[in-house]
């Protein structure tokens, strides 16, 4: 007489087993995600910069072009974005990305343009990225000499 075994469940080494081989492709995934947040928050900052290099680029350019007096850029902290205003009316803006944090620029926010396109002020323009790090755009008197610090 042949007596067979049903199995019906797994082994305890068999359980063993799965389970650590899905913990290693887990840590590996979160390892990953990571390091893909850190990459997309870099790409975030050097875009951050040169977005803000050419916007104020083109506002100087506007107020010389147009030969307007009264053109200035102001910083909103808190809705993290920059406007480029000419007397009561808003020329162009741009918006920081979304986990980004404005720090204040002078005592009232504003860098002043005159008709030839000169900036009044120097000032450094400082903002937090996802990561808490500070990035800061230090900008020239009289020039149109922008500069990214690390």
């Amino acid at each position: 007489m042949i007596f067979t075994v049903k199995r019906r469940g797994f082994t305890l080494l068999e359980l063993l087993l799965v389970i650590s081989v899905f913990s290693v492709l887990l840590s590996f995934s979160l390892i990953n995600s990571g390091l893909f947040s850190k990459i997309v928050n870099d790409i975030d900052v050097d875009l951050t910069n040169n977005n803000i290099i050419d916007f104020i680029n083109r506002s100087k350019i506007y107020c010389r072009d147009n030969k307007k007096e009264g053109g200035y850029i102001y910083f909103d902290g808190s809705s993290e974005s920059i406007t480029f205003n000419m007397g009561l009316d808003e020329i162009f803006s741009m918006k920081l990305p979304e986990g980004f944090i404005l720090d204040k620029v002078r005592d009232d926010n504003k860098i002043k343009i005159d008709n030839r396109g000169i900036t009044e002020d120097a000032c450094s323009i400082k903002f937090k990225d996802r990561r808490g790090k500070i990035h800061c755009l230090t900008m020239c008197v009289g020039t149109a000499y922008v500069e990214i610090k690390y």
